[in-house]
């Protein structure tokens, strides 16, 4: 199988190491050399190098790291210029004779990569023989945006690590007060996280509260909204703009007693997956991309920053039993999900779209004249 692109997200570590119990091969394109231009130039010819060897699948995920070409924000035609070379390697995938796989992450990137995003969603579903989804929500958005799949199937996202067994994660609201909020997961402007500090701004005086926001922000005018937010805020944030290091990660969400995840549009959260595993309570807007998330865990608001803070008031009062309850909901759930169970459903997803494997040549038999 080749992949494409190789992603820092533990997602694609999790699911090719179980696919490779199952003996699946995963080859990454896109790392012939050091330059992201190069690469992305040679991509072509790399599938037909692979397709030589055997290669019968490429599974895609985002488009965005690999398709962007440098300068596209600074200028636009650069975009069409990616989108003409991401249709050249659709066809380029078609006329090997390979069969493409796309997990639909997201119905639209998060931030624009073409010039026409949603007409390079609706090639991409057209060359696709598989689409995959966390939810039902990412193939009904796709369907909306005329980028219906010809063959889909919906695998839910799979448990994320804890560095620390379940039973020794400090009990959400066992602490006392202050009642300590977290936003965990890299900040970008879809996330809503100014609408995060504005409702816990307006959190009633006096509430103990606390809020930390970690993940990297790349967007430096964010930055500053962020900040000039918490300094106005009148309860304690602190902001952690930068990556979080894996081996922090536990000890973070253990140290929170919810986590609150304020996306303005989502069709799957990892972050959201990663918080439950940790048994740690979240607050989610209701949106239908996070509908499958178990309603025992969470509490859901209407999406607005008064809905948000009347959110935040309730658990920030909340008995810590409320809480304990909560988080046993995660643990549950969490321990539902099964890497292994995932990779098998996969596997026989990509197995049914390749059809049986072709019989042997029939050979002669020898003479005996």
């Amino acid at each position: 199988m080749l992949v494409l692109p190789r992603d820092p997200n533990p997602y694609q570590g999790l699911l090719y190491g179980a696919l490779g119990h199952l003996g699946v091969r995963v080859c990454y394109l896109g790392e012939l050399t050091r330059s992201h231009t190069v690469n992305l130039l040679l991509l072509p010819a790399q599938l037909a190098w692979h397709r030589m060897a055997g290669a019968r699948v490429v599974h895609l995920h985002w488009v965005a790291a690999t398709f962007t070409l440098p300068g596209a924000r600074r200028f636009p035609l650069l975009r069409w210029l990616g989108q003409a070379w991401f249709l050249i390697w659709l066809r380029a995938c078609r006329a090997l004779g390979l069969r493409l796989v796309w997990t639909a992450h997201n119905a639209l990137p998060h931030e624009q990569v073409f010039g026409d995003d949603i007409a390079a969603r609706r090639a991409l579903a057209r060359a696709s023989d598989l689409v995959l989804a966390h939810s039902p929500a990412t193939l009904a958005a796709l369907t909306a945006l005329g980028a219906a799949p010809r063959r889909s199937a919906v695998i839910p996202h799979g448990p994320l690590p804890v560095t620390s067994p379940a039973a020794q994660l400090r009990r959400p609201g066992s602490a006392g007060q202050p009642r300590r909020f977290l936003f965990l997961g890299r900040v970008q402007d879809y996330k809503g996280v100014t609408d995060l500090l504005a409702a816990f701004a307006a959190l009633p005086a006096g509430m103990p509260a606390e809020l930390t926001v970690a993940g990297p922000c790349p967007d430096r005018e964010l930055q500053a909204r962020l900040q000039a937010l918490a300094q106005g805020a009148g309860h304690q944030v602190t902001l952690r703009l930068d990556r979080v290091p894996d081996s922090a990660v536990t000890g973070l969400l253990a140290a929170a007693d919810v986590v609150v995840l304020p996306f303005r549009r989502v069709t799957s959260s990892g972050s959201a997956i990663l918080a439950l595993c940790h048994g740690r309570p979240l607050i989610v807007p209701d949106l239908p991309g996070l509908a499958g998330l178990p309603g025992q865990a969470l509490l859901r608001y209407d999406g607005s920053i008064p809905g948000l803070t009347s959110a935040m008031t309730r658990l920030a009062a909340a008995e810590p039993r409320v809480l304990a309850t909560m988080s046993a909901a995660a643990l549950s759930y969490a321990a539902g999900l099964s890497w292994p169970d995932i990779a098998q459903r996969t596997l026989a997803e990509i197995t049914a779209v390749l059809g049986p494997p072709r019989a042997a040549p029939a050979q002669q038999p020898a003479s005996t004249s």
